[in-house]
């Protein structure tokens, strides 16, 4: 009997340790959680005031729920269980493949699966906005090309699950490669198919991240400024890969393995392309204005120069994947102006005023046609 009560004594101390644990933590500091691996700013505490209390309820639980006691560290285990034991992503915005391979889900997946194909509706909007900035840029004497960036699902779906190996080939980067090249003046330049070709020279995306890698973006740039190249021959087609001093270094996994909370169980080894000599210098922005909230504010505008004045100059409109071909890029031109818009791949008419770019390339994930779409006469 009176085993049993030390017993419950015991427990109950223990029960209350526990409870006192998250508190005592946040004086003390004796156990460290883990880095948030999330990209974005986790809630602030509310101000408590009494003459404003309605909006403290839900404020506060959005701030306890970003930082409740070991918060990272429970996150990181859950999703070891799930990856290790279940073979599951513990996300449902991303997807594990074979060999390590991950990808990004939402519009990346329903692109490939051809779930969010265009109505004739839409395709025409998508052509009419495409001919106005055709004329526009015509107008002002600017050559038009149109890039379309693939995702890891057009180059690599042989790492995908078996479930998602059978599919309709006909996607929406198909319509819209359809309306595109047949609009006169616009030159079409789809990727899918050099990126295909070439990825038997090595792994061209990075396995835990979306995004292509170095050497997926040196082939990317080289078919753009070859394609360049034709209309205008002063540019000098692409800098071979012996131009580079090519070498390798091991990172932390990318933004798939990021959002899983394991960027650590996935350690990659990434390929780093250099100029052996120095081609491309930055040069001073015009101090054009990001749009409001958007996270790379930084990035928005970049200015770069390679010292030739009579080289002809471009505008690149660019989203995350323009972001490793723009060390190659400006070596040909007298001046590159590359424009980070938010993913809205707006035609950004008062930048083109100002810059008056003989060349003007419009760099588009095919996941995201429909945000182009969606700012159409910007």
């Amino acid at each position: 009997m009176l085993k049993m009560k030390i017993q419950n004594i015991i427990l109950s101390i223990v029960f209350f340790l526990i409870l006192l644990l998250p508190i005592s933590n946040q004086v003390f500091h004796y156990l460290s959680d883990l880095e948030s691996p999330e990209n974005r700013a986790l809630a602030e505490m509310p101000e408590f005031r009494i003459e404003n209390l309605d909006p403290f309820p839900s404020k506060f639980e959005s701030y306890y729920q970003d930082h409740f006691f070991m918060r990272n560290w429970f996150n990181n285990k859950w999703s070891k269980i799930n990856r290790k034991i279940f073979k599951k992503s513990p996300t449902d915005k991303a997807l594990i493949g074979s060999e390590g391979w991950l990808y990004i889900k939402k519009d990346e997946i329903k692109t490939y699966l051809s779930e969010n194909l265009f109505t004739d509706e839409e395709l025409n909007l998508f052509k009419q906005e495409i001919i106005r900035r055709r004329d526009y840029l015509d107008s002002v004497n600017c050559r038009y090309y149109f890039v379309i960036a693939p995702t890891k699902y057009s180059i690599y779906p042989e790492y995908l699950p078996r479930i998602y190996q059978t599919r309709d080939s006909y996607t929406r980067t198909d319509q819209i490669v359809d309306v595109v090249s047949g609009i006169n003046n616009v030159e079409l330049i789809d990727l899918r198919e050099v990126l295909n070709k070439l990825k038997d020279q090595g792994f061209l995306y990075r396995a835990s991240d979306n995004h292509w890698n170095a050497l997926g973006g040196y082939f990317a740039y080289a078919e753009i400024i070859n394609r360049v190249h034709k209309d205008f021959p002063g540019l000098g087609p692409a800098y071979p890969l012996d131009s580079f001093n090519i070498s390798t270094r091991e990172v932390a996994g990318g933004n798939i393995a990021h959002m899983m909370n394991a960027s650590n169980d996935y350690l990659e080894t990434i390929p780093e392309i250099k100029f052996k000599n120095q081609k491309v210098w930055e040069s001073e922005k015009a101090g054009y204005v990001s749009p409001p909230y958007f996270g790379f504010a930084d990035e928005y505008e970049l200015v770069f120069t390679n010292n030739t004045e009579d080289a002809p100059k471009v505008l690149l409109i660019r989203d995350s994947f323009g972001h490793v071909i723009t060390p190659y890029l400006p070596a040909h031109f007298s001046k590159t102006v590359i424009i980070f818009d938010s993913w809205k791949y707006m035609l950004n008419q008062p930048i083109v005023d100002n810059e008056k770019p003989d060349i003007f390339i419009q760099m588009t994930l095919e996941a995201f046609y429909a945000s182009l779409l969606a700012n159409a006469g910007q």
